[in-house]
């Protein structure tokens, strides 16, 4: 689907990131010590520093951070941000949508309606377009986007296909309506007969049967054993339901055939070309998936940074703030044009023209400090065992 946007413009892009970092040569162990082994990696797949999270934070805390940042830097009346969205692959709760949690803690008013978005890499792309449809038809004149993950939590370390690859972190995004800005475009595809090539399993046994888990003891205990039984895998390690599942043949495939089309489709759409393109801002799958896509798609290594994904980790639906945060802003001149892609689950390419200008906030990419009321796992279950008691 081809749209086009003629009254939504980026007004600032913020980010922040766990301050744990780990760095390939520290995981040595798991490649029988053998740094030449290492070496070729980091030269060939980019493997370096990621970014991941401590127990217990969730992608609502990097999300409110984030937009807190942008709010403070920007300066902005939070009472005139009309609406939010909040992408995210891992809500704090199945209901109420986890926006609602992030619109008291950020102070927003009552008249700005708030929604989650179930969306993973192409995540930041989706929000962009939703937001801009808000703003076209007049009804928003301010929309804050929050996208955040945390795909290392729950990642085996031992699993070398993933663990590697994954980082943490969150972004917030402010979108405003103008009558002199730079035209949007976008390309939305989706191929939904590999949904099942990036999939977390269990969240289909918890949806379908947890009441029924919950209040028949002998069926808990017969699906928990199911669960928590030790699959051999063909790369060496065990897993188990609860782990994601990645498909990494039929994902690499749909990328290089799906990805590159699309760009070039949405590029041709906008009436431009690669010369007045000045990045590539492609999601930081890996560094040869983002240099073979971005060749595909007719540009020259210069222009397709695989900065992020080297020092940060692939940090899915937060991957091309990153970029734009780090290589974009240290490159930065009067309206530069960027082409940005996501791709993934689903799956899904969503591609996108945007124009940021030099007046765009850019947050240097920001550690996360728990904030004074941050609540532990322990505690929230203390919490609600008091509450459902009636204390």
């Amino acid at each position: 689907m081809l749209n086009k946007f003629e009254h939504a413009k980026i007004s600032g892009i913020s980010v922040v990131v766990p301050r744990k970092e780990i760095c390939i040569y520290d995981e040595a162990e798991y490649y029988e010590n053998n740094v030449k082994k290492i070496d070729r990696m980091r030269k060939m797949v980019g493997f370096y520093k990621r970014r991941v999270s401590e127990d217990g934070v969730t992608p609502a805390d990097y999300g409110i951070a984030a937009a807190e940042k942008l709010i403070e830097d920007m300066e902005l009346d939070r009472s005139s941000i009309d609406a939010l969205i909040n992408v995210t692959q891992k809500p704090n709760w199945q209901a109420p949508a986890t926006a609602f949690y992030i619109h008291k803690k950020l102070g927003l008013s009552k008249d700005s309606p708030a929604y989650d978005m179930n969306q993973g890499c192409p995540g930041w792309v989706y929000g962009l377009w939703n937001a801009a449809q808000m703003l076209e038809s007049g009804t928003c004149k301010r929309v804050l986007l929050i996208a955040a993950d945390t795909p290392s939590i729950g990642t085996n370390i031992k699993d070398r296909i993933s663990a590697p690859v994954f980082g943490d972190g969150g972004c917030a995004t402010l979108l405003e309506y103008s009558d002199n800005c730079e035209k949007f475009f976008f390309n939305m595809e989706t191929f939904s007969n590999g949904y099942e090539a990036i999939i977390t399993p269990s969240t289909f046994v918890s949806q379908r049967c947890h009441f029924d888990l919950l209040h028949k003891e002998e069926d808990f205990e017969m699906v928990l054993d199911m669960l928590k039984n030790r699959i051999q895998t063909p790369f060496g390690h065990t897993a188990t339901i609860f782990d994601g599942y990645l498909d990494g043949i039929a994902v690499f495939d749909f990328t290089m055939e799906r990805v590159p089309p699309n760009i070039r489709a949405v590029m041709e759409f906008a009436g431009v070309n690669e010369a007045d393109i000045a990045y590539l801002c492609l999601h930081q799958a890996n560094k040869q998936i983002i240099q073979t896509v971005g060749i595909s798609a007719g540009f020259p290594e210069e222009k397709i940074p695989y900065y992020a994904f080297e020092n940060y980790g692939n940090n899915t639906m937060v991957s091309i703030p990153t970029t734009i945060n780090t290589v974009v802003k240290e490159n930065r001149t009067d309206k530069m044009k960027l082409v940005c892609s996501g791709y993934g689950n689903g799956l899904a390419v969503a591609s996108c023209v945007i124009t940021i200008c030099d007046d765009v906030y850019l947050s240097d990419i920001n550690d996360y400090e728990k904030p004074a009321d941050f609540i532990t796992r322990e505690e929230y279950i203390q919490y609600w065992t008091k509450k459902l008691k009636g204390e």
